[in-house]
């Protein structure tokens, strides 16, 4: 029969389809019999080859799409409507005991009939447009689809008791298809944690780590006898996978929203499920649309523990505190820049999400409109969104002490205050390169992310009796290496390392202390990886060599030269003679003449349709005529040079290095560190955070799979 299965071509596929089902059966009930043992090892071998020849026919038939199951189909027509039925949530998805999601089934645009949806064999379909938690009608009722699909929406689910169930659907009595999801208990016995405090390197992948030790604490004869980072001396290290639910290669939004959730999210979206009530042209003309807040939503952390327990959500970053990191720790969109509704939810659900503390970038979308060009903006399809609003004004009346500099920052009474807010910049804040007086531009009275950092924790520590949890982001770590400035990126992650310091230090003091319950979780991580950065060499200084040459990035040859003689962390000459020399596998054309940028340029810029170098940054058009003799290096990311491809109404041109799938690092301390060794999916850390809190996790922990024959290898082994 398998060679059967091999003689047939693509070709003869839809010929022979009626024959693939029915041996499609047939090895799945021979598969099932398989009993894995050491006695049985070319069996194993068998099933694995049985098994992976399923997986491709099933691919092949379209009996999985997206990761759902769809039941087999009757007749053509059944089979072209369950190509597009959609249940959210994905099937595989997990979520806690007692956290709220929705629940939304989408059919195709070729049936008009009613959506049918059970639960474990249940009917819920009178449950549409309505929250199963209150019973009452949706305020905002399930938005039309765009191309006029039947649906349902049903709010506020949650279950008890952990579990698995399943979700099962069919428009106008076709094209069933099917879901199932897991509900995870977190409380347990074991010592629980009061605090979280999870650091974000936004972009931030191992090689970014390594550039900031190797810059900020040196090597001699191949060792770090300056010491480690901050980050690198955690209690366990771990890596996490990056994928989003749409994508292999996720944007920052779902990359954080994994974290805050515990469910994928689609790219651009954050605690939501994707629908088909929204669309990209939509994103570009009305931004603020309430098309992009009525997706199906998953409870966050925030929410959760502020409802569980009380505790308070604190949100530092050196973006737009708008953006899609801090965000997805509060906000539920599909639109990851509808700032001025998430500026809005940050003060309207502040009760709900347990917002205390609030501090970054991002001024313009606090303060009214005025006559300033950017800032807030309204929308047609919802007349409370008011470009006037002062939110400034309404946190400082709820309480909010504001600041606005460093020297405010610094007061005794900001860093005492129970509610702080604190904006430090129009949008994005400089980067620690330009604060600390390397680039052309001067910058003053902008804090320091340890220093907000340090700030925040004295904030919550004396205003949180039941806990709270804090996110830190060091933002620029990923606009940085977007852009392909070496020098700057490495520079946002020292200082982020400082942030790492700060809380490592409060943490250090609870878990010391006589109190068992205020012990705190310090988590240390990225959302993905940018750029492709890589650590190519230390430059070559023979004078002989032109500035631009690639002959200065020397290969397997010496160490790096950086002094610090302050010993705060960041050296005291950003181009010495030795400098590190760092190269992009996912950048785009651009000049290079591997010194310091003083003006922070785009490494590329669009003519004719086409992505090219900028001619402006190391290139013949440089401002400063020493850096005008740049090394032209060619990208390896679209660039529009294919007419199809620029034409795309859906794509834009990318102009800066991308977003990478690769693994990142992630390093712990604190109780129930231990459950981030090994490799993870970028959603368990949601799930390990709140066994920390809930004192359910295992001392030495496994997270392999979950099957008969493991549980039977656990119980006759001890570890």
């Amino acid at each position: 029969m398998i060679t059967d299965f091999l003689s047939i071509s693509s070709t003869e596929h839809w010929r022979h389809q009626e024959k693939l089902k029915t041996d499609l059966t047939l090895i799945a009930t021979m598969t099932t019999n398989i009993r894995f043992s050491a006695r049985c090892s070319s069996l194993l071998r068998s099933s694995i080859v049985g098994l992976s020849l399923m997986a491709l026919l099933t691919n092949s038939l379209a009996v999985t799409s997206r990761g759902q199951t769809a039941l087999p189909a009757t007749n053509q027509s059944d089979a072209a409507a369950q190509l597009s039925v959609r249940i959210m949530p994905p099937d595989g998805s997990a979520f806690l005991v007692e956290q709220l999601f929705d629940i939304r089934v989408e059919g195709p645009p070729n049936l008009s009939g009613p959506v049918n949806i059970s639960l474990d064999g249940r009917d819920i379909s009178k449950w549409n447009n309505r929250s199963h938690l209150t019973g009452r009608p949706l305020d905002h009722p399930s938005s039309r689809a765009l191309n006029g699909a039947p649906a349902f929406l049903s709010r506020d689910w949650s279950f008890p008791n952990a579990g698995r169930h399943t979700l099962r659907a069919t428009v106008d009595g076709k094209a069933a298809r099917q879901v199932s999801f897991e509900i995870i208990a977190w409380q347990g016995t074991g010592p629980k944690v009061r605090n979280v405090i999870l650091l974000i390197g936004d972009g931030m992948g191992v090689a970014h780590r390594t550039a900031g030790r190797v810059v900020s604490r040196g090597l001699t004869e191949g060792r770090y006898r300056n010491g480690m980072l901050e980050m690198d001396q955690m209690q366990v290290t771990g890596l996490v996978t990056t994928s989003s639910l749409t994508a292999m290669v996720t944007d920052s939004a779902p990359g954080a929203s994994c974290y805050a959730t515990g469910n994928k999210a689609a790219n651009h979206q954050e605690g939501v499920f994707p629908d088909n009530s929204d669309s990209e042209t939509l994103k570009r003309t009305d931004p603020e649309s309430d098309a992009f807040f009525d997706n199906p939503k998953v409870e966050n952390i925030s929410e959760y523990l502020r409802r569980a327990r009380g505790m308070n959500l604190g949100l530092v970053t050196t973006a737009d505190v708008t953006d899609a990191t801090p965000a997805a720790f509060a906000v539920h969109t599909s639109n990851r820049n509808a700032s001025t509704r998430i500026a809005d939810d940050y003060f309207d659900r502040r009760n709900q999400t347990g917002l205390t503390v609030l501090m970054g970038g991002g001024r313009q979308w606090f303060e009214p409109k005025g006559q300033k060009k950017g800032g807030r903006r309204s929308t047609p399809t919802n007349a409370k969104v008011d470009p006037a609003r002062d939110l400034v004004k309404a946190f400082q009346s709820a309480g909010f002490a504001f600041t606005d500099s460093t020297k405010s920052l610094q007061a005794g009474s900001v860093s005492r205050a129970p509610r702080l807010l604190g904006l430090f910049a129009p949008s994005t804040m400089p980067t620690a390169f330009d604060k600390l007086g390397h680039g052309a531009e001067r910058v003053n009275n902008v804090p320091m992310l340890d220093d907000m950092a340090r700030v925040a924790i004295s904030s919550l520590s004396s205003s949180s009796p039941r806990g709270f949890f804090l996110m830190i982001e060091g933002a620029s770590i990923d606009k940085q290496a977007h852009a392909e400035d070496a020098d700057r990126a490495i520079w946002e992650t020292i200082e982020f390392d400082r942030a790492v310091g700060v809380a490592k230090r409060f943490a250090e003091q609870t878990n010391s202390d006589a109190d068992p319950h205020n012990d705190t979780l310090v988590v240390v991580t990225a959302d993905h990886e940018t750029s492709g950065f890589s650590l190519i060499g230390a430059r070559n200084p023979d004078p002989r060599i032109p500035r631009g040459s690639r002959d200065v990035a020397r290969a397997y040859r010496g160490f790096t030269d950086y002094k610090d003689g302050n010993g705060d962390g960041y050296p005291d000459e950003v181009d010495p003679p030795h400098k590190l020399i760092v190269g992009f596998g996912a950048g785009t054309d651009r000049y290079e003449d591997w010194i310091s940028n003083k003006l922070p340029l785009p490494p590329s810029v669009i003519k004719d349709g086409r992505v090219v170098a900028n001619p402006r940054r190391d290139g013949p058009e440089d401002a400063d005529p020493a850096s005008r003799n740049g090394t032209l290096l060619t990208g390896q990311v679209e660039n529009g040079e294919v007419a199809s491809a620029a034409s795309d109404p859906d794509g834009e041109l990318i102009t800066n290095a991308v977003h990478t799938s690769s693994d990142i690092p992630l390093t712990a301390s604190g109780p129930g560190a231990m459950q981030f060794v090994g490799v993870q999916d970028n959603t368990s850390v949601f799930f390990k955070m709140m066994r920390s809190l809930g004192g359910s996790y295992q001392r030495i922990y496994y997270d392999g799979p979950r099957n008969a024959s493991t549980r039977q290898r656990r119980r006759t082994k001890s570890f």
